[in-house]
């Protein structure tokens, strides 16, 4: 068997309504669709984010006893992907990481999940 890459993630929060603003007005990732308790997003090159309620929102990013995945999102352009992120109001975890040429950045959406934009050579 070989896998040909990640098509779903799924994550769970306690805010839908709030954490389906984030998703799609500040990722700007079109909504698909939305029912009771769950929200589609594409994601790019086919691959879906659901958002599933019954979660629990932390105001702080999550620890890894909390979250023990990091869902991350491929760019082009990590500086203008950030200078953008940083004007619609996301708030950075830390600086820019980088390691042989990939590099990266970690911000938490409302309910405390970290995410990551990545920039790939």
């Amino acid at each position: 068997m070989k896998y040909q890459g990640f098509i779903w993630i799924g994550v769970i929060v306690e805010n839908l309504e709030a954490s389906i603003a984030f998703y799609q007005d500040m990722l700007d990732l079109p909504l698909l669709g939305k029912g009771d308790g769950w929200a589609h997003f594409d994601a790019g090159n086919g691959a879906l984010l659901e958002l599933f309620s019954g979660g629990k929102a932390s105001p702080e990013p999550k620890t890894s006893d909390q979250q023990s995945i990091i869902l991350g999102l491929r760019v082009d352009d990590l500086n203008g992907a950030v200078d953008e992120l940083k004007q619609k109001g996301v708030h950075f975890i830390d600086e820019i990481g980088e390691f042989e040429g990939t590099r990266w950045a970690r911000f938490s959406d409302p309910e405390g999940n970290q995410l990551e934009i990545k920039e790939i050579p």
